[in-house]
């Protein structure tokens, strides 16, 4: 079964808004709940979600492009659950010291030594300043 995807009701007086971003394909996989474009006012970015399972069958939009309230942009062709394959899972990258990629990786380990180091260095000022406070 086909499904007709449309673009949302904006708030207030609002008629017209622009693709912000488009995350489809025609021919893409896409679960119930993923997000399918944005569509951005001079308000509010809207994400436009799936509601189904299936595959994109039709796009007629593209980054840019203008839409009006309730417009049908794509057309998805519902799956049941059973014909789905299973949702992959993202994989976390390992945390990194200044966030580039050519720094080191941050052990576990390390963490939870500097935050030990941490604590340890703000209970000893403490204790400092309230010995010298009498």
């Amino acid at each position: 079964m086909n499904i007709d995807v449309k673009v949302p009701a904006f708030p207030d007086s609002i008629r017209t808004a622009d693709v912000a971003k488009l995350y489809v394909s025609e021919g893409q996989l896409v679960y119930a709940g993923d997000i399918l474009f944005d569509v951005e006012t001079e308000k509010v970015v809207l994400e436009v979600m799936a509601d189904c399972n299936g595959i994109i069958e039709n796009i007629t939009i593209a980054n840019g492009d203008h839409v009006n309230a309730e417009q049908v942009v794509m057309t998805l062709q519902q799956l049941a659950d059973n014909e789905m394959p299973a949702r992959p899972t993202a994989q976390q990258p390992p945390p990194r010291v200044n966030g580039s990629e050519n720094d080191a990786v941050v052990s576990p380990w390390l963490s939870k030594l500097n935050k030990s180091l941490i604590i340890a260095l703000a209970v000893g000022a403490l204790v400092i300043l309230f010995v010298l406070g009498k």
